[in-house]
């Protein structure tokens, strides 16, 4: 099966800093979370964070509700302790985010914010510097309407 979906990640930091969009199959989110594993593995081992534009994102099928909770369950174990969602609001986004994501537990703290400016000065108070923001200001400007 084809690909349904867009992502781009990379590591600044102690941040895993990661950009979706489109309308997501089952497909990509089993080659999602096979690249988000290569990706984050040098952030084992130590207290991370994660931060995500879902800005461009268009929901995703039900199909991929499994594999989100695995996903989230995996990067919990491995020592993900902070997480942000940036998105405008959409009741629907929302809803589906919101259902599939694990919300706050234990050292496990999300939030979720309408800029990115917000989310970067949030987890810049909670220990975890961007080295290199221009990342997701570049992911957001280019990919704007698009």
């Amino acid at each position: 099966m084809q690909v349904h979906g867009r992502w781009k990640i990379k590591v600044s930091g102690k941040v895993l800093m990661q950009w979706f969009a489109d309308a997501w199959n089952e497909q990509a989110i089993i080659e999602y979370a096979k690249e988000f594993k290569q990706v984050a593995a040098p952030l084992i081992g130590q207290d991370w964070a994660i931060i995500s534009i879902f800005e461009q994102w268009e929901l995703g099928v039900p199909e991929i509700e499994s594999h989100v909770a695995a996903h989230c369950a995996w990067f919990k174990d491995n020592g993900c302790v902070r997480d942000c969602h940036v998105y405008s609001y959409s009741s629907a986004k929302e809803m589906q985010l919101e259902k599939m994501i694990p919300h706050t537990e234990g050292t496990y703290v999300r939030h979720v914010y309408g800029e990115l400016d917000e989310a970067i000065n949030w987890l810049s108070q909670e220990g975890f510097d961007i080295p290199e923001p221009d990342f997701l200001h570049k992911l957001i400007a280019t990919n704007n309407g698009g």
